[in-house]
């Protein structure tokens, strides 16, 4: 994955994404393997960012 800032996308490419992501109920997915990325260490984040992570996962679980 390419991670230069300089790529954006649109506004309607991010809404598309955001909407295929809940539509295919692939955002739990992403969520928690990010979490567990983390969690193994593969991939590092302050503790604020981790808690807001772990607030979203358990908000799209409610859902």
């Amino acid at each position: 994955m390419n991670n230069n800032s300089s790529v954006l996308l649109s506004k309607e490419e991010a809404e598309l994404l955001l909407d295929l992501l809940f539509e295919q109920e692939y955002a739990l997915e992403v969520v928690s393997s990010h979490m567990l990325d983390i969690e193994t260490g593969l991939k590092s984040v302050d503790i604020h960012q981790y808690q807001k992570i772990a607030s979203l996962y358990s908000r799209l679980r409610e859902m």
